[in-house]
């Protein structure tokens, strides 16, 4: 299949630095007005029920804690009504420690008893909100990558402007002109951070090269 595709390989362009860089701050200009615009987007159409749900758990959580600060309040303030409870003496076969330690974990087990529905309903409403959150991750990284591929369908490229094309092989034209798509559309897509990387990286790799040659 690759001898079918290309008789020959690319002939690379001379290139240098910034040529390297011009074509990667294009690239990040434009992933920086896709994220801009998507979060815009995405904002608006998705983040007033989100809000709404994360209120509603604040709200109830925050209801919850306040009846536990009375509940010890009112434990602090009658003291007798637990000293009570093991005053008398333990059942046979159990020692006080044994039986504090009954009474301890029972006011506990009352209090989840308690508070239970409540509970259940901010779990179900984080896990509500835990799906929403990624399904609107979801869309937002699909319609990135849909912009991004027809940004590079209309000609915005990575690796076309640093080599010679083989007009007269068209099927190798097709195929690569595809990938370079794909490959400049998911870059695109990932974001600014992700490129601007790359540019970090591409910098200190060519830096590195410079300083091992001026040592040789």
């Amino acid at each position: 299949m690759s001898t079918w595709l290309s008789s020959k390989p690319f002939i690379l362009k001379p290139f240098g630095v910034n040529d390297i860089l011009q074509i990667l701050t294009l690239q990040l200009f434009i992933s920086l007005l896709l994220e801009r615009s998507l979060e815009v987007f995405i904002t608006t159409w998705r983040g007033p029920f989100i809000e709404q749900l994360e209120i509603s758990i604040q709200q109830e959580k925050t209801l919850i804690s306040e009846k536990i600060r009375l509940m010890e309040i009112q434990q602090k303030q009658f003291p007798s009504l637990e000293s009570n409870q093991v005053s008398g003496l333990p059942p046979e076969g159990m020692s006080l420690e044994q039986q504090i330690i009954q009474n301890f974990t029972q006011n506990q087990q009352d209090s989840l008893k308690m508070f239970k529905p409540q509970t259940d309903d901010i779990n179900e409403k984080e896990r509500q909100r835990t799906a929403y959150k990624s399904d609107t991750r979801i869309i937002a990284l699909w319609t990135s990558l849909l912009f991004g591929l027809l940004m590079s369908a209309i000609g915005i490229r990575s690796i076309e402007p640093l080599i010679v094309i083989d007009l007269d092989n068209p099927i190798q034209v097709v195929v690569f002109r595809c990938l370079d798509a794909l490959l400049t559309g998911g870059l695109i897509a990932g974001g600014s951070e992700g490129i601007h990387k790359l540019i970090k990286v591409f910098l200190d790799f060519m830096e590195a090269t410079s300083k091992q040659i001026k040592n040789q």
